[in-house]
Formats: C-alpha cells, sequence, structure tokens
C-alpha cells in the first residue's frame, strides 16, 4: 500500500542537515498528469497494492510510447517521483546490510548524491534502442540528448524495468536492486573494503595466471589444491550462488592433496592460511576495481607461533546469532502486519467519514476535501486554524469536519 502522492513528490537533494528530515519537491505538473490519468484515485490517501501495480503499468506503457512524446515525458515522470523514494529507502537499507552503523564508516546520506541525481525539473525522454536519454523542451518539442556520464539514474532504472516480465518484479524490489548493483555505489563501499566477494569466491574463481603474480609458491599450491576440490564439486552438486566455507571432509581432501607435496597443516591451520590469501586476493581485487587499497590487514602474522590472528587494531566483529537473526525476522514481519493492518484501518475511518460528512447537509461540500485536508495536517504539519483559513471556515467547523480523535493511536 502506498500513497498517491509519491508520483508527484520527488525526494531531491540536499537531504537536510537533520539526515531524518525529509525533503521532497511536489511536482504540480506531475499532479496534474496523474488526476487527468487516475481521476478516481486522486482523492484517495492510500492506493491498495492491486491499484498501484495497475497505475505503475499504465504509466509505464504511456512511458515507452512513442505516439505523443509529451504525454510520454509526463508519465515518465510521475514514476521517476515513485522511484526517488524507494532510492531513498534503498540508500537507507545499505549501512545495515554491512552491519557499518558501529563503526560509523559513512551514513546513508553519503550514499544520495551518487543515485540521487534527478530534480524532476526536466521533462526526459528515452530512445530505448540506443538507450539514450533526452531532454524534452515543452514550448518548442525540441530534444537534446544528454552526455554519457549525466544521465539520470532514476530514468535509467525505468528504461530497463518491464512489468510484463514472467518473474514480474515490482518497480520497489527492481529499484532497490539496481541501486544496490549502481556502479558508483559499489566503487564508494568498494573504498571501505565492502561489497566484495566472499573468501571463498575470491579462491574459487582466480585464475592460474594471476598466481604468479601475487602469491609465492607455497601459496599457489595451496590454491590450486582447494581449487581441484572446491570447484569440482561445485560442478558435480551444480551448486550456484554464493560460495560456502569448505565442508570437513573437502578440508580433509584438500589436507591430503598437500601433504603430497610436503605441505602439512592442520585443518584450523589451512582454513587461517586459506582465508589470509583470501585477503590478499581481495586487496588486489579492490585495486583493479577502484584504485583503492586497504592499508591495514584483517589477520596479522605471528612468527613464534608460525600461525596467523585476528588484527587487533580492526573493529571486533561476531557473526550474528542464529536466533537474534530469527527474531529480527519475526520482528520485521510483525511491524510490516501491522503497518499493513494499520494502514487498512486508516482508510476505513477516512472513507467512512468522507461518506458522513456527504450525508450531512452543513458539510457535504468538504467530502471531497477532507483527504487533502488530512495531508495538509499530517504531511504539511498545518494546524487547523491554518487549514480553516485555506478552506475560509472557522476553526469550529474545521474541527468537527476532522474529527482528529478518530486518528488518535
Amino acid at each position: 500500500m502506498t500513497s498517491p502522492t509519491k508520483y508527484w513528490q520527488m525526494q531531491i537533494l540536499p537531504i537536510g542537515e537533520d539526515v531524518k528530515l525529509k525533503h521532497y519537491r511536489e511536482i504540480s505538473k506531475a499532479k496534474d498528469f496523474f488526476k487527468r490519468q487516475f481521476p478516481e484515485l486522486i482523492g484517495k490517501c492510500i492506493l491498495s497494492k492491486d491499484e498501484n501495480q495497475q497505475v505503475q503499468t499504465i504509466l509505464w506503457k504511456l512511458f515507452h510510447s512513442t505516439d505523443d512524446i509529451y504525454q510520454s515525458a509526463m508519465a515518465g515522470l510521475c514514476l521517476r517521483c515513485y522511484v526517488s523514494h524507494r532510492i531513498l529507502i534503498s540508500c537507507k537499507l545499505i549501512p545495515h546490510i554491512y552491519n557499518v552503523n558501529a563503526e560509523n564508516l559513512f551514513n546513508y546520506t553519503d550514499l544520495l548524491s551518487l543515485v540521487l541525481n534527478d530534480d524532476g525539473k526536466t521533462l526526459i525522454i528515452i530512445d530505448t534502442k540506443t538507450k539514450t536519454q533526452y531532454k524534452l523542451n515543452h514550448h518548442d518539442g525540441k530534444m537534446q540528448a544528454i552526455a554519457k556520464g549525466g544521465e539520470f539514474f532514476s530514468v535509467d532504472i525505468l528504461r530497463r524495468f518491464n512489468p510484463d516480465l514472467g518473474h514480474k518484479e515490482s518497480l520497489d524490489n527492481w529499484t532497490t536492486r539496481l541501486t544496490r548493483q549502481n556502479e558508483n555505489i559499489k566503487s564508494f563501499l568498494w573504498g571501505f573494503g565492502l561489497a566484495t566477494p566472499s573468501d571463498w569466491g575470491l579462491l574459487c574463481k582466480l585464475g592460474p595466471r594471476s598466481l604468479s603474480q601475487l602469491l609465492p609458491m607455497e601459496d599457489q599450491e595451496i590454491i590450486k589444491a582447494f581449487q581441484t576440490v572446491y570447484q569440482r564439486d561445485r560442478l558435480k552438486n551444480q551448486q550456484k550462488g554464493r560460495c560456502l566455507e569448505p565442508t570437513p571432509n573437502q578440508l580433509q581432501e584438500i589436507l591430503k592433496l598437500l601433504q603430497k607435496i610436503n605441505l602439512n597443516f592442520s585443518p584450523q591451520q589451512l582454513i587461517v592460511r586459506l582465508k589470509y590469501i583470501a585477503e590478499i586476493l581481495r586487496q588486489d581485487w579492490l585495486y583493479r576495481k577502484s584504485g583503492y587499497i586497504k592499508t591495514v590487514s584483517t589477520e596479522v602474522y605471528n612468527n613464534p607461533t608460525n600461525d596467523y590472528f585476528d588484527n587487533p587494531k580492526l573493529p571486533y566483529y561476531i557473526d550474528s546469532n542464529p536466533e537474534d537473526v530469527e527474531l529480527a525476522k519475526l520482528q520485521e514481519t510483525c511491524q510490516h502486519l501491522f503497518e499493513q493492518t494499520l494502514y487498512q484501518i486508516v482508510e476505513e475511518v477516512i472513507q467512512q467519514r468522507v461518506q458522513e460528512l456527504q450525508k450531512s447537509k452543513g458539510y457535504k461540500n468538504f467530502a471531497q476535501l477532507f483527504p487533502e485536508g488530512l495531508r495538509l495536517y499530517y504531511q504539511e504539519n498545518k494546524s487547523l486554524n491554518e487549514i480553516s483559513k485555506i478552506w475560509d471556515i472557522d476553526w469550529s467547523k474545521a474541527r468537527r469536519i476532522f474529527q482528529l480523535e478518530n486518528f488518535w493511536i
């Protein structure tokens, strides 16, 4: 469930000194276009899932239509407004994904300038064949191609989205996925050593040509033994996705291969050595991808014990307890159900109040204004006194119209 205002209110920069402060621009021409296309929805405070999906499908088809370029640009503008809200949410989630809050590495507002580059002031159309974005001058109908590197990320999301695909991925999920995969976002995260392949993914996919330039012969032999066993089992079991830590049986087989060339380790020593090699590979990967080099190693070599231990200079980190993860998921599900129920109740109360006003002789003229009045009160933070002046009525009459006690929770 979502508010229709998201189709004409765009999240823009700057976000404001208070990172919790919402900073958006209401685009009147987008609102007027939405009102013409969906007159039956303009007065609703909340759109149902089906209504929202229908709106997106219609706007997407208009955006990709070549029949009327102005209508195409306006439909795109409404969708750009909607996408901007999801980009903001996606950026808020990224720091939590990598558990960086405690380390104060960065804030989600640091990410916004990398992807929230649309201010809604320009009408845009796209050429799907050349993937080119064009600025549209509404007054003379002329188009100007946007130079490479200056494209709007929101428009690129819409260009690549297709609601008619078989998997039917929602625009929300699509926007979240592309935001996380954005090259600017990834480069930013790589600067902190984040969003890199796992240790086992690096070891599994490393090509033989790279070994001699990075690692001594002993480490090269360890990787060869690891890949012999690990890659064979992944192909045999048709495993896809993230590479997991080798199983005890795999470790034993790797150890036997190494013993044949007089390299002897315990299983724990082998794991430590593999992770150490993976960290070297990760630093090389980061440098090739972004030019960044991590100057602090995650592990330190101890000569007396001939072993590696966690670098004390790095923040102490413990994997989340599985029970804590399950509890967090349960809390998230409960929160979602609560919000869903709350939205439904609020919508029912609003519709009930509108019907009551329609039946009242003295207040029926305010029935259609009631949802907009609630928006002014709750979103624009306008007082009843200010709203009464806008509507040119007494404050006491505004109070009787709103009956705000019905919305206290």
